[in-house]
């Protein structure tokens, strides 16, 4: 390693999400957990509920799974969706999140190869669901919808079993170290791989975030992130410990319309979701000038005080947008092996262009060849049945190898130039970081999204464009960067595209092989 910021803290300094959880419900057993949607209002679903409804739930499901099993989880943003994956926690299974948009056999693969017992489905996927069951027989594995009867029994049976004098799951302790999730990968261009997650993973981000950022118990928010993916689940219990009230934005293209009706005061968002909001307020403020109202005076908007993005980088227009509105503006950095984000920018110094403060719970440093390594709590137990794929990014001593090239300042900011495996080396031996590139294109006027790589052969680097001005416009501005950039550097080749890129779960462009390649 060439550099260490600081000792990371021992297990004990991250104390478990269970505690936290049962803290709320004695201190504020009637504060609303979550605000759902009832027609044009909203009911509040108080944390007495909320635990009680776990309580159940986590006793059903360790009678009938038993302890260091797993169950998959396949919906959207939701209440039930989160009331299921608690109750893992406090039962002791391991819960297997699984992406709404995977396929039928995508999915079966994943139940298959993390050996769960039960899948647990919302009504939107279960046609999904009766194609896997023909891939994955009902005999080897339990199928149980929201809302369904089966799961009507569930609550039932948890309910008379705590009736019955069954021991609530609630105040038993779970060593932090016991796998708590098997989370797949969203990777770009990699076959996706199930990271293993501890207790005690899982309630680093928590704990490393309440360093940071503020968040009062009374305050507004939303599950705006999908909870399949680490970002959406460790950036809600982060919320929830802390006493935010959740509202639940189960459609991610009315996300303005939930922060306006929920009247929330912070959120978690990847860029792309950061820059729709950015957008459609400004179109909601301009048409609400053009009829003569002042957008300025507005006592309907939302209090909204921070967004914290985190996934991909933040493009500088969504930055300024956003600053433009008067919400602080903040970025983080981390992966799926690491539980989620562990580098935030804190609110009182964020410094824009960092990836934020490294987290004081964890040690970092920057290996000989310029790659991002990090030991702490927060750091996997590993790929999940793949301990050769956990040795080549895992060090018997605990650091992990992020795959990601950047650079620490002495004060602790984590700053991210590119990934390893996406750099462009040309046949003149020199190495182009096509993140560089995309950056300074991203930020030409109407240039909305781009992908650049490059041909080793022919020393061409080409720029793939989605714009939302003429073509001629956006050759113009890149001929004007190329003459301010290296002459092994400057975008020679340049392809216009038609619709955005595709995207992961995460936000993150979903990378191709390149046809120049």
């Amino acid at each position: 390693m060439e550099r260490s910021l600081g000792k990371a803290a021992p297990a004990g300094a991250v104390e478990s999400l269970l505690p936290q959880l049962r803290r709320r419900l004695e201190t504020a057993p009637d504060s609303p957990a979550f605000m759902i949607m009832s027609g044009d209002r909203y009911l509040s679903i108080p944390w007495r509920q909320f635990m009680r409804d776990v309580d159940a739930v986590s006793i059903a499901m360790r009678n009938r799974y038993g302890r260091g099993s797993a169950i998959a989880l396949l919906g959207e943003n939701s209440y039930e969706w989160m009331v299921c994956h608690a109750s893992c926690l406090f039962a002791g299974i391991a819960v297997v999140p699984l992406d709404v948009s995977l396929d039928p056999s995508e999915i079966a693969m994943r139940i298959a190869f993390a050996g769960v017992k039960a899948v647990i489905f919302s009504a939107q996927n279960r046609a999904k669901i009766r194609e896997t069951m023909r891939l994955v027989p009902g005999g080897s594995v339990q199928y149980i919808g929201f809302g369904s009867l089966e799961a009507d029994r569930v609550v039932v049976e948890g309910r008379k079993a705590l009736k019955s004098g069954g021991k609530s799951l609630l105040d038993e302790d779970r060593d932090p170290g016991e796998t708590a999730s098997i989370v797949f990968t969203s990777g770009t261009t990699a076959q996706p791989r199930g990271v293993e997650l501890s207790l005690l993973n899982m309630s680093a981000f928590p704990a490393s975030a309440a360093r940071v950022l503020p968040a009062e118990e009374g305050w507004r928010s939303l599950m705006a992130l999908p909870l399949y993916h680490i970002f959406g689940i460790a950036s809600t219990y982060f919320l929830l410990v802390r006493g935010v009230a959740l509202g639940v934005c189960a459609d991610f293209r009315r996300l303005y319309e939930s922060v306006n009706r929920f009247r929330v005061h912070c959120l978690f968002l990847v860029p792309a979701l950061a820059d729709v909001l950015a957008q459609k307020t400004f179109a909601r403020r301009a048409c609400a000038s053009n009829r003569g109202f002042a957008a300025d005076a507005d006592d309907s908007a939302p209090p909204l005080k921070w967004i914290l993005t985190g996934g991909a980088p933040l493009p500088r227009r969504t930055f300024e947008n956003l600053q433009a509105l008067g919400v602080k503006v903040l970025e983080g950095y981390g992966l799926t092996e690491t539980a989620s984000l562990f580098s935030l920018a804190p609110y009182a110094d964020p410094r824009p262009g960092t990836a934020g403060l490294a987290s004081p719970l964890c040690e970092t440093a920057v290996s000989p060849d310029g790659e991002l390594m990090i030991r702490g709590p927060g750091v996997m137990k590993g790929y999940f049945r793949d301990p050769e794929g956990t040795a080549r990014v895992l060090s018997t001593d605990g650091w992990l190898a992020t795959g990601d090239t950047g650079s620490i300042s002495p004060d602790g900011y984590v700053t991210v130039t590119g990934r390893r495996n996406r750099s462009i080396v040309l046949s003149s031996g020199k190495k182009v970081a096509p993140e560089e590139l995309e950056t300074r294109i991203s930020a030409l006027p109407g240039v909305l999204e781009t992908v650049v790589y490059g041909d080793m052969s022919t020393r061409v680097i080409t720029a793939e464009i989605y714009a939302s001005v003429p073509e001629d416009l956006v050759r113009e501005q890149i001929a004007m960067m190329n003459t301010m950039l290296p002459i092994y550097k400057r975008v020679r080749n340049l392809v216009f595209r038609d619709r955005p890129f595709e995207r992961t779960a995460s936000g993150k462009i979903r990378m191709r092989k390149a046809p120049a390649e």
